[in-house]
């Protein structure tokens, strides 16, 4: 039955969110280089792989560049967008 809410309420803030995050990939996919979500495999709930999808708001290979994988003020890896 948990599951149930979850799912319900997590659909419903999807509906109610969607108004702000269009605006958002269309931005994103003008000022950056295409990209609109960034995919990353974590590790879940008894050791099972899930994968992740976010925002992209830096350039892609970041973690090759820079301070690699510590986000310092002011990174160049960082999209106009993100700074936001």
């Amino acid at each position: 039955m948990e599951r149930f809410f979850d799912i319900l309420f997590s659909g419903i803030a999807l509906l109610v969110l969607s108004p702000f995050l269009i605006p958002i990939v269309v931005i994103l996919k003008f000022s950056g280089e295409g990209e609109v979500f960034f995919s990353q495999k974590r590790m879940g709930k008894d050791g099972k792989l899930f994968k992740l999808f976010k925002f992209a708001t830096m350039i892609k290979d970041s973690p090759n560049l820079g301070t690699g994988t510590v986000t310092m003020r002011d990174d160049p890896r960082v999209l106009p967008v993100g700074k936001f």
